[in-house]
Formats: C-alpha cells, structure tokens, sequence
C-alpha cells in the first residue's frame, strides 16, 4: 500500500514536470521565433540600404545621395564621452561601497538609490538634464547628451564593481594586508586585478545600454543634418536619426533608416557577444 502511494506521488510529479518541461520549451521556442523574424526582417531591409555613401556621407534632404557618417560619429562621440564619465565614477563608488562603506547605513542608502537608477526610465533621465542643462545652456548640445546616457550608464557600473568586488576572496585582502602593504597598493595591485575582467564586461554592457538610448537624447543632444564637431551644439546620433528618418514619408529617407537600424543592432550584439565571451573566460 505504501509503495503504491509512493509510487502515485511520484508520477504527479514526473507529468507536472514533463508539463512545466513542455511549457519551458515553448515559451522559449516561440521568444526565439520572434526574434529571428525581427532580425531577419532588419537583415532584409537594411541591408539593401547598406553602401559606401553610409559610410562616407551626411544625413541627406530627401531625394538627395547621402549617409549616416555624421550620425555614427555622434554616436561615437556621445557615447565615448558619457563612459568616460561613468566608468571612473562608477568604478570609485562601487569600490568604496564593498571595500570601505560596507554595511553602514550611508552605504546601504547608496545601493538602495544605484537599484532605483537602474530601473528608472531613461525618458525620465532625459527630462531631467532638459531642465537642468538644456534649459540653462539654451539649447541642446552634445555634453547634454553625455550627460543624460552617463546617469543610465552609471548605475550599470557601479552595480557590476560591487558584485565583482565582492567575489574577491578575502583570503586575498588578509594576505595583503600580513605583507603591509598599504590600502591603496592592495586595491590597485591584487583586488582590480582579480575582478578587472567582470567589471570590464560591465562596462561593455554598459556601453550596450546606452548605445541605442534614443529619448534622452531627443531632449538633450537633439538632432542635426550636418557634421558638427562641437558639443556646445546640436549633434546627430544614430538612434535619434533613424526615428527621425523613418518617420519621414520619402522611401530613400526610410530605407537609410533601416541600414542605420542594422548598423547599431550589429554593434551592439558585437559588445554584447564580447562581454558574454570575457564573463565566460572569467568563470572558466
């Protein structure tokens, strides 16, 4: 008798497991289907629009030749200089949150907020430096843009130092610490060396993150036709300029705007794929 009431319970579970397997496997096989249909609805119709004048020229008037160089360099420019800004920031709040201010009722506030960052809308973000950059300057410009991508991208760092620091045995802090080495020497030679390769990866996909940020950017680096190399003014980036394009009713116009939509999807799986590979490198 209670052989067969064992044996009863076990194949319940056995059915509701193959049922959960099933469910699993079709949740993920139908999320598969549809990004394949979009890739290869972006494959398909920005390919055709993927030349040497996307790479060499402007953002054109409609039914003129023209490309998308001006709007890369923007995104390069804008993107460069918001790392520039999160990754040292970044780096030393995580670093003093784990290694100096762990547990303490100002660290533990500070995570609280980076979680709350991390969350937060980027439309959000970008209302913000609106008010408190874009309206004081009287204009966009490409530092109102950094800016903006830079909050987005700060808390991703800052989030990905913690954790990597904390995977740090303290094995390792102990024996440097027995040597006499000093705080900084310790941090600097033996702490960031054993977690460089997580907090690089979070930097890649902080750089991921923000490459395709569009409506920060709408309301503070704005949108321009032309090269412009300073950033006291307006400047064009890809995702403002394919939005813009494609809401265009000129079909070369809308056409650019897909070869755009694949160039940024390519890089971006381009940083996403090397940071999956250094975080996998790191785990083996």
């Amino acid at each position: 008798m209670e052989t067969a009431v064992r044996s009863s319970i076990m194949n319940r579970r056995y059915r509701r497991n193959r049922i959960m397997m099933a469910l699993a496997i079709f949740s993920s096989a139908l999320g598969l289907f549809f990004l394949a249909v979009i890739l290869a609805t972006l494959v398909f119709r920005g390919i055709d629009a993927i030349n040497l004048d996307v790479f060499t020229m402007s953002i054109p008037a409609q039914g003129s030749r023209g490309g998308l160089v001006n709007a890369m360099y923007g995104t390069v420019v804008i993107t460069g200089l918001a790392m520039l800004i999160a990754t040292p920031l970044g780096i030393l709040a995580g670093t003093y949150l784990v290694e100096f201010a762990n547990g303490s009722t100002l660290a533990e506030a500070a995570k609280f907020i980076n979680d709350v960052l991390l969350s937060a809308p980027s439309i959000v973000i970008g209302v913000f430096i609106y008010g408190a950059v874009v309206v004081p300057m009287h204009g966009n410009s490409a530092i109102a843009g950094a800016l903006a991508l830079a909050l987005i991208a700060l808390p991703v760092v800052n989030r990905t130092t913690q954790d990597m620091l904390k995977l740090v045995p303290n094995a390792l802090r102990e024996a440097t610490a027995a040597l006499g080495a000093p705080r900084w020497m310790s941090m600097t030679m033996v702490i960031y060396r054993s977690a460089w390769t997580g907090i690089l990866t979070g930097i890649l996909l902080a750089v991921a993150r923000i490459s395709g940020e569009t409506a920060p950017l709408l309301f503070t680096a704005g949108y321009s036709k032309f090269w412009n190399t300073g950033l006291t003014g307006p400047m064009a980036s890809l995702p403002v300029a394919i939005n813009t394009l494609a809401a265009d009713p000129g079909p070369d116009l809308k056409r650019l705007a897909w070869g755009g939509a694949l160039i940024i999807t390519v890089a971006i799986l381009a940083l996403n794929i090397l940071a999956r590979s250094l975080a996998g490198r790191r785990s083996s």
